[in-house]
């Protein structure tokens, strides 16, 4: 269901349909149109220390898209500290620490990592040396007598080992004490090393030398293995690769590490998939949720904080000033106190600019610790009656509540790495996230080798894998939408926009034999269970099973919806709640605002303010109702109406208020069957 490159560059040529105001210039009427703008809050420094960040006050909201992604991403010096153990410590020994700065998105990968991780970077070199070194052994005739010659179990076999031994040293500059490989090898010097430059002598002394330090002087141990020096280098590389894999599992695992990478390649989901430009615009800005939090809770009024100047005052509350239409804060709520009071101070900041605020629900929401466990509870409603819960509750009723929607799970944002899953460039390395299965009373190993990787399948350890906020995939679902269609109406299932494709595919080989595969959105969501959290204020990815694709089929925001005596005041109630109808209600708010703000000044009385916003709003409406999903999606209205009313004792003050009615789109069908059976005489 993707679309072919045809239709991008199609539709980014002609002009589509778009939602205008008009400036009058000098007599001429001139088009306005106001870019889609997305605010995105998240922590994007890691463990960074606090002296490397800059006070939050000093902070504002940086432009990204793909052609600068990497330029923010060093500008906001992101680095994590870590913990690991080499595989010789003592297992009851401390973890050790070490540190990682990140500035290029490509850094996260493990030849990266291993290149700029000293340990690592040593067994990796050695590693490459040795294989340097078997390769001159298989390729050239002089070089392997050479090294059958030191490694002959005779009295000239011991005094080439020991010259060579007293020759090298790891310690030194280029590693040879006083001399060369030419002046130990004497006449069994290679006519190959003899005849080669100064840059390929350099290259040879550092895989002799390399050779001396782990096979030449190891030799007691050696030469009781049976083989070819060839197999001896072998059996190194594969120890080193045990080491390699052990350690840089531990890396791309570790807690620190895990949250970044997930930071970033979320956000990298977003930024990559969006046509940024003119008229959608991304912008993020660097904050902890616990900066986040301190900057609402210590603010005397919530309007007094540095978000509510970013988000309202430096642009709908500003002259010449564009509205930020989407919030998306790369952050988890659960049901802890903390978490529901700064929902409540965000959702105020988000109302005041009319920018809905999308983030992750917890598992903790629900009394779970992960959301594999999420179709357990018989009845999720009964959850949410709890007295610890009242908070939550108090939150949904309040109006401003609407303006929060909380999304899950989490979704797989890459696979595991190895050879045949996604292959890490220059390593031979697998990432363990299958716990292997075990005969009775078999160990689990510390590192799985490819060789016996598949063997040695089981289940996924979903803690190993790479989760991502579900909020930057519905983000890229409305960015997607509004690039379409200029609304953001079609953002709900699979054939309205809110289909996610290609994620990624994790297999792996079950206990019976089988081929499974890892569900790319955590947990597998039934159709029930999607209603019943959808009516519990949260939008869920629902994966399509036996395939790399998922979709959000709910659009309710966390605002529980009134119940009232009459069915059309509970539709209305019920709408308002809805998300995709919150962001095209917003959408025209910041229209009004810019329209209204332009004509202050002139002579206008109510109703030629009345008739002038209605004459502008009614170009958005749709008065068929057979119409396809596209032109729906692009005139999202079957009625609009604005009633201007004057402020009493304030002389050309009014008030405006919006009726707005969009096209329904389909919550649900029941479906009933009759049996008409012919009986027998």
């Amino acid at each position: 269901m993707s679309e072919s490159i045809q239709k991008v560059l199609a539709r980014r040529r002609p002009p589509r349909v778009k939602i205008t105001y008009d400036v009058e210039t000098g007599g001429a009427a001139e088009k306005k149109e106001l870019p889609f703008i997305v605010g995105i809050l998240a922590d994007l420094s890691g463990d960074t220390p606090t002296a490397e960040r800059s006070a939050l006050k000093e902070r504002k909201m940086v432009e990204i898209d793909s052609e600068i992604f990497d330029s923010v991403m060093a500008s906001f010096n992101a680095g994590i500290t870590f913990s690991y153990k080499l595989p010789e410590d003592d297992a009851t020994a401390d973890a050790k620490k070490s540190t990682l700065a990140f500035s290029k998105l490509e850094q996260f990968s493990p030849l990266s990592i291993v290149q700029r991780f000293d340990p690592l970077k040593e067994i990796y070199e050695k590693r490459a040396d040795l294989r340097d070194m078997q390769a001159r052994i298989e390729s050239d005739d002089e070089v392997e007598r050479l090294i059958d010659a030191t490694m002959a179990d005779s009295p000239e076999g011991e005094a080439l080992r020991k010259d060579f031994t007293a020759a090298y040293d790891p310690a030194a500059t280029d590693g040879w004490v006083s001399a060369d490989l030419a002046a130990v090898a004497k006449d069994n010097t290679p006519e190959s090393y003899t005849q080669s430059g100064d840059k390929q002598k350099a290259n040879a002394n550092r895989a002799y030398g390399r050779f001396v330090q782990m096979v030449v002087a190891d030799y007691d141990n050696l030469k009781t293995t049976e083989g070819s020096v060839v197999k001896k280098i072998d059996r190194l590389v594969v120890d080193m690769d045990t080491r390699l894999s052990n350690i840089l599992n531990q890396v791309l695992h570790d807690e620190n590490f895990q949250r970044l990478e997930s930071s970033w390649r979320g956000l990298f989901h977003l930024v990559a998939r969006a046509e940024t430009g003119t008229s959608l615009k991304l912008r993020v800005l660097n904050i902890t949720r616990k900066e986040l939090k301190d900057d609402l809770f210590k603010a005397v009024e919530f309007d007094q904080s540095h978000l509510f100047k970013l988000i309202y005052e430096a642009e709908y509350g500003t002259y010449g000033g564009a509205p930020y239409s989407l919030l998306l804060g790369d952050y988890s709520f659960g049901r802890d106190p903390e978490s529901i009071s700064l929902l409540e101070k965000v959702s105020q900041v988000a109302a005041s600019a009319h920018a809905p605020f999308i983030a992750a629900a917890s598992p903790d929401m629900f009394g779970l610790k992960s959301f594999d466990k999420l179709a357990k509870p018989r009845d999720l409603a009964k959850i949410f009656e709890s007295v610890e819960l009242n908070e939550w509750r108090g939150f949904r009723d309040q109006e401003d509540s609407r303006y929060v929607t909380l999304t899950l799970p989490r979704i797989l944002l890459r696979l595991p790495y190895g050879e045949k899953r996604l292959a890490a460039d220059g390593l031979r390395f697998e990432e363990q996230v299958v716990v292997p299965i075990l005969r009775e009373g078999e160990a689990l190993p510390d590192v799985i080798m490819h060789d016996d990787y598949e063997e040695n399948s089981g289940n996924v350890d979903a803690e190993r894998c790479l989760w991502g906020n579900p909020a930057y995939f519905l983000a890229e679902r409305i960015t997607h939408a509004f690039t379409l269609y200029g609304w953001t109406a079609a953002i709900r299932g699979v054939e309205g926009g809110g289909l996610l494709e290609g994620l990624p595919n994790l297999t792996f080989k079950t206990a019976d034999g089988d081929i499974d595969m890892q569900c790319p959105t955590e947990v597998a969501i039934t159709d029930r269970r999607e209603k019943e959290l959808n009516d519990l204020g949260f939008i869920t990815a629902c994966h399509c099973k036996g395939t790399n694709r998922a979709a959000f089929f709910g659009g309710q925001t966390t605002n529980k919806p009134k119940k009232y005596l009459s069915d059309s005041a509970n539709s209305n109630a019920q709408l308002s709640a809805m998300l995709p109808y919150v962001l095209a209600a917003s959408r025209f708010a910041h229209y009004l605002k810019v329209i209204m703000r332009d004509k202050v000044g002139r002579f206008m009385t109510r109703g030629n303010v009345e008739k002038y916003l209605n004459e502008w709003i009614a170009q958005y409406i749709l008065l068929d109702d057979e119409a396809t999903q596209e032109v729906k999606a692009a005139f999202p209205l079957r009625e609009a109406r604005i009633d201007v009313t004057s402020i009493p004792g304030k002389p050309g003050a009014y008030n405006a208020t919006l009726f707005l009615k969009p096209h329904f789109q389909l919550e649900d069908l029941t479906t009933s069957i009759r049996l008409v059976a012919e009986l027998p005489a």
